[in-house]
């Protein structure tokens, strides 16, 4: 019976710095012809989202941190911000003095007015990590979420407040950011939604993350893994654990669990 496997990418499929690891490429590769699915689960929206991604063979995809829901070609679920909305958060994060992120189904953008030097190294590794360009703001589109980089959490309940709170911030302490996302949006949501969509059980379903915003991913699935460089929040609730992802972590968990 086929099993179905979430896989986030930042810090558990790809790695900063070196990529995704050959060993993970030919794990997921073996998993889907040992007859199994295999679904990205991330928080990067489509914009994000390298080319090459979407031709290695994945059933699914869910992006924007649970906002964007597809399987084999079909759109199960999708959430935009509103123009006006876009708009209150790029005025509130420049009066704050706080690096914006946009992430939208086309592309993200940045701030080329904000030159501070922590948000210009921050936007340049991003584009690295990301294998993508970065647009100015006045030009975002269909935009899913955004990211408020080198932000003070003080204020995360005000702008939360402007926005009537429909959107909820995640705070990312190893880069210092806050990532805000649809409230009742989250990864576990979007894994609902395609095991509704392909029948596929809950009992059958396993996930590996690294990150803060994968915990509900992690609490949601039957077999729930966090890398060996996941943050230490996530490590203490995971009932699986593999190695890093820069030690064929994601090969040795599939290997674990017999799925390859």
């Amino acid at each position: 019976m086929s099993k179905i496997v979430f896989f986030d990418i930042d810090g558990t499929l790809h790695y900063s710095g070196i990529g995704i690891p050959q060993s993970a490429v030919k794990a997921v590769n073996q998993l889907i012809a040992n007859g199994h699915k295999a679904v990205m689960c991330t928080g990067r929206s489509k914009g994000m989202m390298p080319e090459e991604y979407f031709h290695m063979g994945f059933h699914g995809m869910i992006l924007g941190a649970g906002a964007y829901v597809e399987y084999e070609g079909k759109v199960i679920h999708r959430e935009l911000m509103t123009k006006q909305e876009v708009q209150t958060v790029i005025d509130w994060g420049k009066k704050q003095k706080i690096g914006i992120i946009l992430e939208g189904e086309q592309h993200g953008y940045y701030d080329p007015d904000n030159h501070d030097d922590y948000y210009v190294a921050m936007k340049n590794k991003t584009e690295v990590d990301c294998e993508t360009t970065l647009y100015p703001i006045s030009e975002a589109v269909d935009v899913a979420k955004w990211t408020y980089h080198h932000m003070d959490l003080d204020l995360k309940p005000e702008i939360e407040e402007i926005l009537g709170h429909k959107y909820k911030g995640t705070y990312h302490e190893p880069v210092n950011s806050v990532e805000f996302v649809p409230m009742g949006v989250n990864k576990a949501k979007g894994i609902e939604r395609i095991l509704e969509h392909t029948g596929i059980s809950r009992d059958d379903s396993y996930a590996f993350g690294d990150s803060a915003n994968d915990i509900d991913m992690i609490q949601y699935v039957k077999y729930g893994t966090a890398m060996g460089n996941s943050v230490p929040e996530l490590l203490e609730i995971a009932p699986y654990k593999t190695a890093r992802a820069d030690e064929d972590g994601i090969e040795k968990g599939l290997k674990k669990f017999g799925l390859i």
